[in-house]
């Protein structure tokens, strides 16, 4: 039979953050398991004896730091394990999925050649007239939509790119089929409320938060090759940092 930890009022902490902690604990112990649905609030109140509000307070805050999970008309669930993301090794999205043991596919919405705007001609500094392969593609792990990316392709590097599937490695792509090394990119991530296309896509609810993340690779030789726009669900996706004190630091 699993121990129940009751709350403190004596304790200075208000009940509802008591309460979260240990809600929290049981998923962290794996008592509560990624998808499983918890306990309603009325069950929680009873099962802690404690008010409504108190346990509406504690789910709150569990669910904001993605702990949780609400499904309309469902209830209440432990959120899947989030992917996380630490910039280590410049890959792509199929090989860091596959990095981490899942089944990675892609679905092609839109592919085709485009005269980019001048934001874009500026990032990938194009002269007047170049024009780019344009891909949009609903990517997937484990049969679930994980994120929308658009890219941007210099096409003088890439002639009869339409005739590859594009469902899998653009890197491995561009490096085993054209011979173009990436050797680096520069990434900026930003948090943003996901259009409602978009999160149909993804398969959300509104609303829905999401990362929208900007990357600019480069070849060897240092030119701009590609653009990158990526719309990727908060819910499942997290990043890690690795920071030092001191230059040479361990």
């Amino acid at each position: 039979m699993e121990y129940t930890k009751f709350l403190d009022e004596s304790n200075p902490l208000p009940l509802y953050h008591q309460l979260k902690i240990l809600l929290k604990e049981k998923i962290e112990n794996g008592i509560w398991k990624p998808g499983k649905r918890i306990p309603s609030e009325k069950e929680l109140a009873n099962i802690y004896n404690t008010s409504m509000a108190t346990v509406r307070q504690a789910v709150a805050l569990l669910t904001n730091e993605g702990f949780l999970v609400k499904k309309q008309g469902k209830g209440t669930f432990v959120a899947t394990t989030k992917i996380q993301k630490g910039p280590i090794l410049l890959t792509s999205f199929t090989e860091e999925m596959r990095s981490k043991g899942f089944k990675v596919k892609s679905k092609v919405l839109r592919f085709g050649k485009i005269e980019p705007n001048d934001a874009i001609k500026k990032i990938l500094d194009l002269t007047k007239g170049e024009e780019l392969f344009f891909i949009q593609r609903l990517r997937y792990a484990n049969n679930e939509p994980m994120g929308l990316q658009s890219s941007y392709i210099v096409s003088d590097i890439a002639e009869g790119l339409e005739n590859e599937d594009l469902t899998g490695s653009l890197y491995q792509i561009l490096e085993h089929r054209y011979g173009v090394l990436i050797a680096r990119a520069d990434e900026n991530y930003s948090a943003i409320l996901l259009d409602k296309n978009t999160e149909k896509l993804l398969g959300l609810s509104h609303p829905a938060v999401g990362f929208f993340v900007k990357r600019v690779a480069y070849s060897v030789q240092n030119r701009p090759i590609e653009y990158t726009e990526s719309l990727m669900r908060a819910d499942r996706y997290s990043i890690s940092i690795k920071l030092r004190r001191h230059a040479n630091a361990l």
